[in-house]
């Protein structure tokens, strides 16, 4: 039977913006990792496997065998 499980990881990432692609896609190569773009949309924030130019704030590399998509913390409300 399957469940679903909460994890953290505890990883330094480097943000590379879109331009920086080629030598995200190198760099991801060579140490055998994947490329996750970090997308944003509102105060949402979350890590989606491949590359996208929609809602984009950058790409990350992630070890490989990671879920399609991981959530990360909310940005906080604006204060007024």
């Amino acid at each position: 039977m399957s469940q679903k499980l909460s994890f953290a990881l505890d990883l330094k990432l480097e943000l590379f913006q879109l331009e920086e692609l080629p030598r995200a896609r190198a760099l991801s190569e060579s140490a055998n990792g994947v490329l996750y773009c970090w997308k944003t949309t509102g105060i949402f924030n979350w890590l989606e496997k491949g590359i996208s130019i929609c809602d984009v704030m950058g790409i990350v590399i992630l070890p490989q065998d990671l879920p399609e998509q991981i959530d990360l913390p909310n940005d906080p409300p604006d204060s007024a």
